[in-house]
């Protein structure tokens, strides 16, 4: 697989994407950069259409990784986000599928395995039967304003040896409060032609909300028209992973 453009992971998209199409839950959605592929192609219809793919996820599994992250270098493993272009917790999904790549990603234990979604109450239901999910699992949850901030109430409570927020679009001003539980946080403005509204003073505030919490903070991009625009504060960007500093 090819390095991903998403600059906080190694690999995205081909067999990761086991999980494709999806359905509006919240404002976040409004410019979803994947529907916009599918619009792209005159096949809009078809992204509202989920589907779970046994057999990507079959060779997903017997995927060849570096022994290193290369965005992080050695001796990291490389990190694969799952599912880009869907939600492993979409209610079409089920939860014997969602078992099915939870095991997958317990067995290749030479990988990170990064899961975001917006479905946190039923990330939680299907996950807590399941147990601790293991160490090489990270789970987060996106909140693009602060009307969701519910979400990392069920990212809380369910259990994970490592969880993250992404706050990606971030639409306003948010306080995470007391989250010293969190293990990062990921921030970033909206981007394409329809592009909403965005502050850096929204992630000035959230980046000095995690210097105080201790917790890693990622500034993935600014507004732009591509996701490209580097996030700056003071003329520099921020770019922490979890257990690092740097």
């Amino acid at each position: 697989m090819e390095l991903s453009a998403i600059g906080w992971c190694d690999f995205s998209g081909g067999n990761a994407n086991f999980v494709t199409g999806c359905t509006p839950v919240s404002e976040g959605c409004a410019h979803c950069y994947a529907r916009s592929i599918y619009e792209r192609f005159g096949r809009a219809r078809d992204f509202e259409r989920v589907r779970f793919d046994g057999d990507k996820l079959r060779r997903l599994a017997r995927t060849r990784w570096p022994e290193y992250s290369p965005k992080r270098g050695a001796p990291h493993r490389p990190t694969v986000f799952v599912c880009d272009t869907g939600d492993l917790f979409h209610e079409a999904v089920q939860g014997a599928q969602v078992r099915d790549a939870l095991r997958m990603m317990n067995r290749v234990a030479n990988v990170t395995w990064i899961v975001l979604t917006k479905r946190a109450e039923r990330m939680h239901e299907l996950l807590v039967p399941f147990g601790r999910l293991p160490e090489n699992v990270w789970l987060g949850v996106t909140v693009e304003n602060a009307g969701n901030l519910w979400r990392l109430e069920f990212l809380r409570r369910t259990p994970a040896a490592m969880r993250f927020v992404s706050l990606e679009p971030l639409l306003g001003p948010v306080a995470l409060g007391d989250a010293s539980w969190l293990d990062w946080v990921i921030v970033g403005a909206e981007s394409g032609p329809r592009r909403r509204p965005f502050d850096v003073a929204w992630a000035a505030s959230v980046k000095d909300e995690c210097a105080a919490l201790g917790v890693p903070f990622f500034g993935k991009q600014s507004s732009g028209l591509r996701p490209s625009e580097p996030l700056l504060f003071d003329g520099e960007e921020c770019k922490q992973w979890p257990g690092s500093r740097s």
